[in-house]
């Protein structure tokens, strides 16, 4: 008789032995058949590729369009405007942004017209600074391309990162922007995070889309992510029973490491992709 595992605590960290996952192989598979729009909230960028590039891959090849509100464009991401202009320097001996002009300055023409003289010649010289905004948007194309998603609407509402618990109307506000102005509503499907998975943006984000979707009455599917780091296939914690799977050919797989490698191979889960501590070569989802 085999061991008796126990599933319900956290997962054993990497390097130990890996939870038995066979359980969730006989899950029945998820059908969308009749979406043919899908419109993703993801709270961070990248989650919605991390946890559900495989079903993004296969309704973008049924020709469904797909549609992702980004809540937040990353962690950390603050802008504190200056309290001046700071320019390069006249002198080809001074440091560049060392002078700095203050906004009344700019009244007296003369100065003025030595300012963008001066702003003209670095420009000139100075290549356009990517600001992380325009970086985030070219990983993301990158990131979609490798999937194989051809067109994806991106719709960027801006929140501030660990904070979506206090703006839960805005995403609800945001998302109803979209959902309640689609001609077609049964065949549109929102992709959301499970609001049980263990994360507070997470958790936000999918208790907004619970609402937008009761009121507009279109069908609901929400990922798991962090959950997979507290859950096992055993844990009463989690509705197994409405859950469904996307078993992922390795080519898909191929897919997902190559649009995760498109962010530079940066820390965290991206690069648990597709197993790491993931239930295999499959994306389970809560209908």
């Amino acid at each position: 008789m085999a061991d008796q595992v126990d599933l319900s605590g956290r997962i054993p960290a990497p390097g130990d032995a890996r939870p038995p996952w066979r359980e969730l192989e006989g899950l029945r598979p998820l059908t969308l058949r009749a979406c043919r729009r899908l419109v993703v909230v993801a709270p961070h960028p990248r989650d919605e590729i991390r946890a559900a590039g495989g079903l993004l891959r296969r309704l973008a090849a049924r020709h469904a369009s797909v549609d992702v509100l980004a809540l937040t464009d990353g962690p950390g991401r603050t802008c504190t405007p200056p309290e001046g202009l700071a320019l390069p320097a006249a002198e080809p001996d001074r440091p560049l942004g060392d002078l700095v002009v203050r906004p009344d300055d700019l009244a007296d023409p003369d100065t003025l017209a030595s300012v963008l003289a001066r702003l003209d010649e670095a420009a000139d010289d100075d290549p356009v600074a990517e600001s992380p905004g325009d970086a985030e948007e070219a990983a993301l194309d990158e990131a979609y391309e490798a999937l194989g998603v051809a067109e994806v609407r991106r719709h960027r509402l801006g929140l501030p990162d660990a904070g979506l618990a206090g703006r839960e109307a805005d995403v609800v506000a945001a998302l109803s922007e979209i959902v309640g102005f689609v001609e077609d509503p049964h065949g549109l499907c929102v992709l959301a995070p499970w609001s049980g998975d263990g994360d507070d943006d997470h958790e936000a984000a999918g208790r907004a889309a619970e609402i937008v979707c009761a009121a507009y009455r279109v069908r609901l599917v929400r990922w798991l992510d962090q959950a997979w780091s507290w859950a096992g296939p055993e844990s009463a914690e989690v509705p197994w029973r409405r859950a469904r799977q996307l078993a992922l050919s390795e080519t898909v797989q191929a897919r997902k490491l190559a649009a995760s490698a498109a962010f530079g191979g940066r820390p965290g889960r991206d690069r648990e992709l597709p197993d790491g501590s993931a239930p295999g070569p499959r994306e389970v989802f809560l209908v």
